[in-house]
């Protein structure tokens, strides 16, 4: 019974503060995120990550992929490949270089390693790309589908390079 009362605490709160957010014109996924900072272990501590509350989030994120697919323009998306696939090269470049050469210089890490702190934060989170342009209705734009198109190659990339780098770690 106290998982309904925190499942319908999550709902309402973050129900209404994505409405809240969108009269504010701020992407409704922001005052969600901000919900679950001040409610969870992180602040209040009124909701704990449980295998229930993971569940259901991971019900969430599933359900917003889907709509974003439902939503989402195939001719648009495949018109814009070409520079969807540029911005994800460079979405996995920049971080990898950036981020890599700044773990290696301040905590005097190894190439490899600075190499695989780089590949981790290249990861990109489509469904916050997703949640964003359907605010904004942009998802049936140019623009949406370069950034829809160039979050899903950047999330395939990276996924693909950690791959490779938890290989080449072995049992290190």
């Amino acid at each position: 019974m106290a998982f309904i009362g925190a499942l319908c605490l999550i709902l309402v709160l973050t129900t209404l503060a994505g409405h809240f957010c969108n009269r504010m014109g701020i992407p409704a996924v922001i005052g969600q995120i901000l919900v679950g900072i001040v409610i969870g272990p992180a602040m209040l501590g009124l909701i704990h990550n449980t295998n229930l509350v993971q569940t259901f989030a991971n019900i969430g994120v599933i359900m917003l992929m889907f709509i974003g697919g439902l939503e989402s323009n195939l001719t648009l998306l495949r018109r814009f490949l070409k520079p969807a696939i540029i911005v994800a090269m460079c979405g996995v470049i920049m971080p990898v270089v950036l981020m890599g050469a700044t773990a290696a210089l301040a905590f005097h890490y190894g190439t490899f390693e600075a190499i695989y702190i780089g590949v981790i934060f290249s990861a990109t989170s489509v469904s916050i790309s997703v949640a964003v342009l359907r605010d904004y209705h942009a998802l049936d734009t140019s623009e949406g589908a370069t950034i829809l198109g160039s979050a899903v190659a950047d999330d395939i990339i990276g996924v693909i390079l950690l791959s490779i780098m938890i290989s080449l770690m072995g049992t290190g």
